[in-house]
Formats: structure tokens, C-alpha cells, sequence
């Protein structure tokens, strides 16, 4: 009865004791997963972030360099890092030369970056790869031209070939902000051959001139045109020997001759026996690997077809002493000359095609070497699609002229009058071709061209494409230079 005087027990829920030391190595098992992953993660896209941030290039001349045994500081390979960053620096560098035996040559070679010299050679192996000391030697972005040069070339010989090359990509190592990355190249890269020579060599070339047609006239006028060079070593110039060839006859008239250069007149020669030989007022300096042009002009050259060569040359070398000429002559241009001739030339014309009347072709024509001459006959040849010509008119210098126009097939022969041809003097005289366009038609197009002819003419008959006088004989087209003519093209 008194139980209520006692202590009230207490009402609660039964549940389990917590398990701290359980709970504590779990989060610490997670923690650890959890950074050895972002730890992982984060290393191949941070390789990737830097590889899309730095990037390089490589780029190596490899262009043959030849050099006389005398010469000082010149450049036997040449490359270029191409960079997109600034702060960046050229780590490491080993070349390897190739083709040396004897380690005294490559020990005077110097590494400059666009004029400033880099360290000193570091170490050479026995397989002649050099080891430069660059100390992390900083680079600009874009562009970088580096240079191995010889300093003074004394250890070098007559006859000695080598070349320089960066073998792989751990020849070659970049560093930015403390990570050091390798630049692309298709490696191996290599310079070009590089050869020393005695003394220096003297070269030829030929360019072709477009005038290969021209009249016996006391004008001078251009046979031929070509270019000197040097290579190893400057070269002074004295004297150039010049040749032609007669291919109709065995005869050599002595003919004058100019000699032109930087087109003012250099020196003058009268040939003997066909040798022309210009003795220089004054030397002339052929760089090494840059050319001068020469233009020989002759005066009144007799009727025939010639041959032109350049024979050889006089010149001395600036840096052997040594004398220099051509290993070979070389043969020039093919002139024909004749007493006169008349002279073809299309001009220029509106290509938009309409119906009506167009001008079809345009047509400038000259005499050369005659005061005047007579055309009696041309041809030209159209080829159409999607239209149909009417008729057809030919105008001289804006105005019609009348004249017989025959249409047969796809050629349209304009005869003149066999008692007043069309007259050609000196000047221009524009020959205008016009045809009145019918059915015309979309994508419709009309294509003209002169006929030119490939045979001499048949006297007896007076056949041809194209038919002139000088007022006693005829000729074809099969003489006339320049022949054929670009076609004229209209469309709509």
C-alpha cells in the first residue's frame, strides 16, 4: 500500500548503444577514396589543359648550302621553334652532325637565336651529336630563327660534305612555368648537304623572251635575256662570252651587239666568227645565291633563224682568289628574223551575251618593219550552243566595212576587195567581228578564235586562213608571230 511513496521507475523505449569507433573509420575509408580519386582525375586533365596550352613547332631549312673552305661566319643550319606563349624557354638542345669524323670540325661551331649567340657547346659524343649549355634560355612567341654557325672555318677542307640534324624529341626540350614539355616535328629533321668547296661556283639561267620574232632594223632589239648567280662566294664579275648560231646558213656576219643590265646599256661588242665577247667597264658583284639579269639587244640582224648561247664567263672569286667561269654553256632563246611581217593581237571586248547584235571578237593588227600592207583574206572559227547567228558584219575602227562574209559550217571567211584590200599600217587598226544573235537561249555561249595557218602557201592557188600582201607578194599566216590567238568567249 505505500508503493506509491517510492521511487518512480522510468518509461522508456529500448535501443541499441551507438558504435562511435564504426562510424569514424567508415568517413575515414570514404575521405581517402574521395581525394585518391580527385587525385587521380585531376592529373590527366591537367596533362590535357597543358598540352592545349603550350604548344610548339618545329621547323628546319632544308635547303643544299654550298661555301668555299675561306669563308668566316656562315650558317650551315637553320631552324625555327614556333611558339604560341610568351615565358617560355628553350630547356634543352642536342644537334647531331652527320658525316663527321673528326670532332675538331664541329668544335668551332657556334648556336645563335636571331643574332644573339646561346651558351657554348656543353659536350660532343663520338657519334657527333653537341650538347649545348642554354641555361633556359628564354624564347618570344611566334616565330624563333636559330643559326649553327661556323666562326671561322679554319679546321675545314676542300671536298668535306655534312649535314645537321635533331635526331628525336629528347633532342629537344621546352619549359614554362616549371613544366617542361617537347615540341612537334616529324622527327628526325635535317638540314640540307652541306658542302665546302675550293672556290665558288658561277651558274647560268635561262629566261625565255616573248619577242622571238623580229625585223632587220638599226633599232637595237632583244635576242635574249638570262641571269648570273654565285654560289659559295661573291664573285667579280669582268667579262661575259656570248655565242649564236646561224641555222639556215654556215656564215657569221659580224653583227653589233648591247649588252643591258639593271636596263641601262652595260657594254658593246661587234661578234667575230659568230663569239660575241663583252668586256665589262666595270666589275659587277654576283652575290652568293642572288641573281642578275643580263638583256643582249642586236642591230640590224640579216634575214634568218639563229641560235643564242651564253658561252661562259671571267670572274674571280672574293673569297679564294681564285678565277671562275661557267661549267657548261647554256643555250638561249630561237629568233627568226625577216624583213617585215604583220603583227596579230585580240583585244578586249564585252563577254555578256544578248540578243541582237554583239561584238563577237576583237581583232588589233600592225605592220612590222613596212610602212604598210594589205590583208585580202581571214577566217575565223565559231563554235555556239543555244543560239543561232543571223548575220554578221565586220566594222575597221568603229565602222562598218564592207567586205564579202561567207558562212560555211562553223567558219566565217571575210574576203576584202581584191582591188582595195584592207589597208594595215604601223598604227593599230581594229578588225571587229559582229553578229547579230537570234533563238537565244539560257546558258547559251558563243566562242570565236582567228584560224591560223600551219603551211606556206600555195602560191599557184592563194590558199589560207589568213592572206596579206606587201602590195607585190602574198603570204599566209604560216610566218606571222604569236599565232594562235586565245579565243574571245560570250555567254549569257
Amino acid at each position: 500500500m505505500f508503493e506509491h511513496l517510492g521511487p518512480v521507475p522510468e518509461v522508456r523505449m529500448s535501443k541499441k548503444e551507438t558504435n562511435y569507433k564504426l562510424y569514424l573509420s567508415l568517413l575515414f575509408f570514404s575521405v581517402v577514396v574521395f581525394v585518391f580519386s580527385m587525385g587521380v582525375s585531376r592529373g590527366p586533365s591537367s596533362k590535357a589543359e597543358e598540352s592545349a596550352t603550350l604548344s610548339a613547332q618545329v621547323f628546319v631549312d632544308s635547303s643544299d648550302k654550298k661555301i668555299v673552305s675561306t669563308a668566316k661566319n656562315f650558317s650551315v643550319f637553320d631552324f625555327v621553334i614556333d611558339i604560341n606563349q610568351n615565358n617560355t624557354s628553350l630547356y634543352k638542345l642536342n644537334i647531331l652532325a652527320n658525316g663527321v669524323y673528326d670532332l675538331n670540325v664541329i668544335g668551332d661551331l657556334k648556336l645563335f637565336h636571331e643574332g644573339v649567340q646561346l651558351g657554348q657547346i656543353d659536350k660532343m659524343d663520338q657519334n657527333g651529336k653537341i650538347y649545348f649549355d642554354l641555361a633556359e634560355y628564354q624564347l618570344k612567341a611566334g616565330k624563333n630563327t636559330f643559326s649553327l654557325f661556323f666562326n671561322n672555318g679554319d679546321s675545314l677542307s676542300p671536298g668535306l660534305a655534312l649535314s645537321f640534324s635533331i635526331s628525336d624529341q629528347e633532342d629537344i626540350f621546352l619549359i614554362k612555368d616549371g613544366h617542361v614539355f617537347r615540341p612537334q616535328a616529324d622527327f628526325p629533321i635535317a638540314g640540307g648537304l652541306v658542302s665546302v668547296l675550293e672556290k665558288g661556283e658561277a651558274l647560268a639561267s635561262n629566261l625565255y623572251v616573248v619577242n622571238d620574232f623580229l625585223i632587220n632594223s638599226d633599232v637595237p632589239q632583244q635576242v635574249a635575256s638570262f641571269e648570273l648567280s654565285s654560289i659559295g662566294e661573291k664573285l667579280d664579275l669582268r667579262q661575259i662570252k656570248l655565242s649564236y648560231q646561224d641555222l639556215e646558213s654556215d656564215d657569221y656576219p659580224d653583227l653589233d651587239f648591247v649588252l643591258i643590265h639593271n636596263k641601262q646599256p652595260l657594254a658593246q661588242a661587234t661578234s667575230r666568227q659568230g663569239e660575241i665577247i663583252f668586256v665589262l667597264p666595270e666589275t659587277i658583284i654576283l652575290q652568293d645565291l642572288q641573281r642578275e639579269q643580263f638583256d643582249l639587244h642586236v642591230i640590224a640582224m640579216p634575214v634568218g633563224r639563229y641560235q643564242f648561247f651564253i658561252k661562259d664567263i671571267l670572274a674571280q672569286g672574293a673569297l679564294s682568289g681564285l678565277d671562275i667561269s661557267l661549267l657548261d654553256k647554256l643555250a638561249l632563246s630561237s629568233v627568226e628574223a625577216s624583213k617585215y611581217f604583220i603583227q596579230l593581237q585580240a583585244g578586249d571586248l564585252d563577254k555578256k551575251l544578248s540578243a541582237g547584235w554583239n561584238k563577237i571578237y576583237s581583232l588589233n593588227i600592225k605592220t612590222k618593219g613596212i610602212d604598210k600592207a594589205y590583208l585580202d583574206r581571214i577566217t575565223w572559227q565559231i563554235d555556239k550552243q543555244n543560239l543561232d547567228i543571223e548575220s554578221v558584219e565586220i566594222w575597221k575602227n568603229g565602222q562598218p566595212y564592207i567586205a564579202n562574209v561567207v558562212l560555211k559550217d562553223n567558219m566565217i571567211i571575210v574576203k576584202t576587195d581584191a582591188s582595195n584590200p584592207l589597208e594595215i599600217s604601223q598604227t593599230d587598226t581594229e578588225i571587229s567581228l559582229l553578229a547579230n544573235i537570234v533563238n537565244l537561249e539560257p546558258k547559251a555561249k558563243i566562242e570565236a578564235f582567228v584560224l591560223p595557218d600551219y603551211q606556206p602557201i600555195d602560191e599557184d592557188l592563194l590558199l589560207g586562213n589568213i592572206i596579206w600582201s606587201d602590195g607585190e607578194n602574198f603570204y599566209n599566216s604560216y610566218k606571222i608571230p604569236y599565232l594562235p590567238l586565245e579565243p574571245s568567249i560570250l555567254a549569257n
